[in-house]
């Protein structure tokens, strides 16, 4: 038996995750000899691997190899994904001075929960899958739980461990039948034996793709697999929830795109018109039900329903424009989704603004600042040029009507029409005069913190200005390899 080597494995293919997985090693050693003064020591070393991690994220776009033996893929979109992730772990991390107070194990959570899910962008068979999601899942069931003293934490991480392992038990079963039908975990190993040998597309082959789908539905918070996006958005620590809205958002939308256009190529496997009823009942579900939602985190998290319906769009079109539009729009719902919460947490650190709507009553005439990037980010999120929003949505429908589905395109319209409502009546809330219109407390008042707060909010809104007045460098960046539609 060949041992096997450095060489061997390409470690490289995996420097991102491995300088985390590192990062978090070094947060949990220096803690054992740590002071209660430097609380914030563990921090600081997280945001500085994330960083590095970043960068090694983009020395990789354009790469397209394999390591591990074919286990983990180092490609385009595997990078773009990694960024997405790292960054809003970066931000995640910078929101939470508060919850690093209670033990350095919530920055290595954080960073495990990362590595998880740039593994599941990076999976290449159905083995590596599973293990990314479960290692993203296991530290956001503790991370949800982290508010100890808070009942409404505590039920809301009971609800994401069950209703995750529910999800777990679907993605495993139809795994099994995948490979039962076809003989191989791996991807383009499956495409190939589907295209030779058309006997392998039957009943079992598709009870498994639809168990699998309904696994990777509910990472991705797809109607009607979304019961628990909700409760866990209101119930978990802000800083978390933003994480999680984007990270693992980002990381199921690479498993759907490797499962669904490498391994179950729609010429072969038609599962177009699965996809295209779950996106239309994301789009229109997610929206209407942000309607009448009075606290702005659940709110958020029925308009992140929404915009995971869009990017199913993206997934229907399966064409190469349709994955760039995918990738595109995920780095765009980053940077403004992320600004949303950063400013939560900037009030929830002053005042003591909540998350409820009612509470953002005539917050421009005490934190006009606040207010006009609150508003910023809402215009994004609604798609109103020039934002990032509207670029992203505006390549979502190019993709659509692009691959001659035209209804679909009229779908996102109208579902983009709805969400103005619910967007725009918190904007017209912040405006609006009322007689406590003092100024209010500091943000924060340990200048580091309100340093990494401060920072994330320009960092948010200069990528939602640029990336919409200015998209043609981001639309260069997402461009993916089209080697995704017919193999790795």
């Amino acid at each position: 038996m060949k041992v096997p080597t450095f060489q061997s494995l390409h470690l490289w293919t995996m420097a991102p995750e491995l300088w985390v997985l590192a990062t978090s090693i070094v947060v949990l050693v220096v803690a054992l000899f740590m002071s209660d003064e430097h609380t914030l020591t563990p921090l600081v070393i997280g945001i500085a691997g994330l960083v590095g991690a970043f960068w090694q994220s983009a020395a990789m776009l354009g790469v397209h190899t394999t390591g591990f033996y074919g286990f983990i893929a180092a490609d385009h979109v595997g990078a773009v994904i990694n960024l997405v992730v790292i960054a809003s772990a970066l931000v995640a991390l910078a929101l939470s001075p508060g919850e690093v107070e209670h033990g350095p194990e919530y920055v290595a959570l954080t960073l495990w929960a990362a590595i998880g899910m740039m593994v599941l962008g990076s999976a290449t068979n159905l083995l590596t899958l599973f293990i990314g999601i479960e290692v993203l899942s296991l530290p956001l069931y503790i991370l949800t739980g982290f508010h100890r003293r808070s009942a409404l934490s505590g039920e809301a991480s009971v609800k994401y461990l069950l209703l995750g392992a529910f999800s777990s038990g679907f993605l495993l079963y139809g795994s099994a039948f995948l490979y039962g039908d076809t003989g191989t975990l791996f991807f383009t190993r499956m495409a190939y034996v589907l295209t030779q040998a058309p006997g392998a597309v039957n009943v079992y082959l598709y009870l498994g793709m639809s168990l699998v789908l309904v696994g990777l539905s509910f990472k991705l918070a797809v109607i009607p697999f979304h019961m628990w996006v909700p409760d866990v958005y209101e119930g978990a620590p802000t800083p978390v929830t933003a994480f999680m809205s984007v990270g693992t958002k980002a990381a199921a939308f690479a498993a759907f795109l490797r499962v669904f256009l490498t391994a179950l190529p729609p010429t072969i496997v038609p599962w177009q018109h699965a996809i295209w009823f779950l996106a239309v009942l994301t789009m229109l579900g997610g929206n209407l039900m942000a309607l009448g939602q009075p606290n702005l985190k659940r709110m958020l998290g029925y308009s992140g329903i929404a915009h995971a319906g869009y990017l199913l769009v993206a997934l229907v079109a399966a064409t190469s424009r349709g994955v760039d539009a995918g990738l595109f729009y995920l780095l765009a719902y980053g940077a403004m989704n992320l600004g949303a919460f950063a400013v939560i947490v900037a009030l929830s650190h002053g005042a003591e603004e909540g998350a409820d709507i009612s509470a953002y009553r005539g917050l421009f005439f005490r934190r006009p600042v606040l207010a006009s990037l609150m508003t910023l980010f809402l215009f994004s999120l609604a798609s109103v040029p020039p934002t990032a929003g509207f670029a992203g949505k505006f390549y979502i429908l190019q993709s659509a009507v692009g691959a001659g589905d035209l209804s679909l395109a009229i779908v996102v319209i109208v579902a983009t029409m709805i969400s103005f409502y619910y967007y725009f009546r918190v904007i017209v809330a912040m405006f609006t005069r009322t007689e406590a219109a003092e100024p209010r407390a500091p943000v924060a008042a340990i200048p580091l913190v309100r340093g990494l707060v401060v920072a994330s909010l320009v960092v948010a809104a200069l990528g939602t200005l640029e990336f919409g007045i200015f998209p043609g460098g981001l639309s260069h960046v997402a461009q993916a390899s089209t080697r995704i539609l017919s193999g790795l």
